[in-house]
């Protein structure tokens, strides 16, 4: 009715989802941002809730329509109170399975058979399951039953649950616990501030070509939020009505009294319920809401507990211990605590050295079982939940952007204990790659960064951030190295008795069997290399026994190749520092080499195509020894201009950083008490 009076294309608010309309609100993105990560992992459970009216469904069509469907088969089933038997039935129906007359064996042995079929055709699906509050708890088990089908170590079945908060307490019963164990992801969406609530009526006016008519007073945004609480339902409730009302009187103007008067109008007709607020606006909101970068907050856990510094690699432990050391030589300093996450066998090469800095803070290892990502995941948020509790910690400190960092990350922001990130790098362009979900979300997550990329940092002060909540710094890993080639004096001769000038290899992934061939060319190319110059290679026993099982252990042989056992940090430095050139998989390796002005190449073991196949790369190695070539990472002199003023003592730096933060949140709480 309206429409064609302001010139507008279509209703604006229309209450039906349509991912064109979708916003993104702080809490709105922070949600897809799960949803995306959740797809990454694909498999497990990730569940979505949020009041009525607050976008969930929205959210949910505009993931799907994100999804390739070359790759990813979606169903969508809206639950009304469904029983075990509904529930199997609904799914079957929801992926085109026929039922008719099935009993429940053959119908489940039909959904096992259907998915995997598409397993066998290089696609997975995916179960979302809207409203499903209403499930019975007989229904949920159900659906925890057909999450075990597998095709060897591949899930056939993934499912997001979507509802109202009455499933958060649904799922958190007593019979729930099995199911809680599969949950790898949950979040819970909130209302929009006042703002965000502007912005998104703006955002749904300019998608119907508005032009500021009728134009909307200051007041009128405050008074539209202060009657809906920044539901979104609410808001189009209300922004419909105020249309229409403008409308009808004939005015080109909607100001504060009128958002009153329509307000109070709606009220007497549909009830309280319709359009007020469901909360003050001044009460914090649960973590799933939190902006991009959280407000400074009342922590949850106890402000005099421990800082928790979590690293889930070798080469992230030895960044993390640079700050540990600054940190445990101030004494406004809370407790410190160095959590390891994964295989002791990672870790081990450092303890040397981070004895030799110095190092003296209680260690916890959190050993991580094999199996799927998704799993692994679990298994750390279990874990480190139960360190959480334990100790009560003031503040988490993660480093990088791995699944684990991110799994820790997500247990401190649920328990509502503050999170800082460190070295989280620049955002990449693809946002589906699960290394840019997982940093897209830690930099939701967290209170306060720490970056050595200036791209890094100004994008997150474009993000809204605070400068105060981000810290420019230096390298920690070249504070690292450097620190390593000083603490000895035996050099790299002494390391491996030979004099500088090899070449180094150092492989630190596990191969898949099926790059076999790739790494028997690669193998061909080191003992042609060897001829030329000597090799050397710590190989691990996990690699070695590899080599074995694929029956290339014997290639080695007879060439002047000098496989070493693994070596510790310090030693490891020392061997790439005399080195003529390095070869690894590895980018910490190929950083290390970088720092140490030695030309590394950067090996693709799991896919050739992406670093050329062996010979190409040693045809480089041949013409253009200490040059740069397309995978000939030469390494910036770092005489050729004095460090930066963020660039020196990287470690102390954001140990002030960190210290002043604690601190400042510290005063506040107590303020606030």
């Amino acid at each position: 009715m309206y429409e064609s009076h302001f010139g507008l294309s279509g209703p604006p608010f229309s209450l039906n989802p349509d991912p064109d309309f979708y916003f993104q609100s702080k809490g709105h993105g922070h949600a897809l941002s799960y949803l995306r990560f959740g797809v990454h992992q694909g498999e497990g459970f990730v569940v979505v809730t949020g009041d009525i009216g607050a976008g969930k469904t929205t959210l949910v069509r505009t993931l799907l329509s994100e999804l390739d469907d070359a790759k990813i088969v979606a169903a969508q089933i809206v639950s009304t109170q469904l029983d075990a038997g509904d529930l199997l039935r609904s799914v079957a129906i929801s992926f085109g399975i026929p039922i008719k007359s099935l009993t429940k064996a053959e119908l489940i042995a039909s959904i096992e058979a259907f998915l995997t079929l598409l397993v066998t055709q290089g696609r997975r699906a995916l179960l979302i399951i809207d409203e499903a509050q209403n499930l019975h708890l007989q229904a949920i088990e159900e659906l925890r039953m057909l999450s075990n089908f597998q095709l060897g170590n591949h899930a056939l079945l993934q499912s997001f649950l979507v509802g109202q908060p009455e499933l958060r307490t649904l799922l958190t019963s007593k019979p729930m616990e099995q199911f809680r164990q599969r949950v790898i992801a949950s979040c819970h969406l909130g209302p929009m501030d006042r703002e965000e609530t502007k912005r998104y009526i703006e955002h749904r006016l300019h998608k119907v070509g508005w032009s500021d008519r009728p134009r909307f007073e200051p007041a009128a945004f405050d008074q539209i939020h202060a009657a809906t609480a920044g539901v979104p339902r609410r808001v189009n409730l209300l922004c419909s009505r105020l249309l229409l009302s403008t409308y009808l009187t004939d005015q080109d103007v909607i100001d504060g009294a009128m958002v009153d008067a329509v307000a109070d109008e709606a009220r007497s007709e549909v009830g309280d319920s319709a359009v007020v607020p469901t909360v003050s606006h001044a009460e914090p909101l649960a973590s799933g809401n939190r902006p991009a970068l959280a407000p400074w907050r009342s922590p949850a856990v106890s402000a005099g507990g421990p800082m928790l510094c979590v690293a889930a690699d070798g080469a992230d432990d030895i960044k993390m211990a640079m700050l540990l050391r600054a940190l445990q030589q101030r004494k406004e300093a809370p407790p410190l605590v160095h959590v390891r996450v994964g295989e002791p066998a990672e870790f081990a090469p450092n303890d040397a050295f981070l004895a030799r800095i110095g190092l003296d803070v209680p260690t916890i290892e959190v050993d991580v079982s094999a199996g799927t990502a998704a799993a692994r995941m679990a298994e750390v948020m279990r874990d480190f939940a139960r360190l959480v509790d334990l100790h009560k910690p003031a503040a988490v400190v993660v480093i990088g952007s791995s699944d684990a960092a991110l799994a820790c990350a997500l247990v401190a922001d649920k328990t509502g204990c503050r999170v800082a990130h460190l070295d989280g790098g620049r955002r990449g362009a693809n946002r589906h790659d699960p290394a840019e979900v997982n940093r897209a979300l830690l930099w939701r997550i967290a209170d306060a960064h720490c970056t050595s990329d200036r791209v890094a940092y100004e994008a997150l002060v474009a993000d809204g951030a605070s400068e105060s909540r981000v810290l420019l710094t230096g390298d920690l890993l070249s504070e690292a190295v450097t620190l390593a080639r000083s603490s000895t004096e035996s050099g790299a001769g002494a390391v491996v008795g030979r004099k500088p000038g090899y070449c180094v290899v150092l492989v630190k992934s596990p191969i898949d069997m099926g790059d076999r061939r790739y790494l028997a060319e690669l193998l061909t190319m080191l003992r042609k290399l060897s001829r030329d110059v000597p090799i050397v290679w710590p190989m691990s026993a996990a690699f070695g026994a590899q080599l074995e099982s694929l029956g290339l252990r014997k290639s080695l042989r007879d060439a002047n190749i000098d496989v070493v056992q693994p070596l510790g940090y310090v030693e490891q430095v020392a061997l790439l520092g005399g080195a003529r050139y390095v070869l690894t998989d590895s980018h910490d390796v190929r950083q290390e080499a970088a720092i140490l002005d030695v030309p590394a190449l950067l090996l693709e073991m799991r896919s050739g195509q992406a670093g050329g196949t062996p010979a190409a790369l040693l045809g480089d190695l041949h013409r253009q020894q200490g040059a740069d070539a397309m995978h000939l990472l030469r390494s910036q002199s770092r005489t050729q201009a004095a460090p930066l003023p963020h660039e020196l003592h990287p470690g102390e730096r954001i140990a002030d950083h960190l210290t002043r933060w604690i601190g400042v949140e510290e005063l506040d709480d107590t303020l606030a008490t």
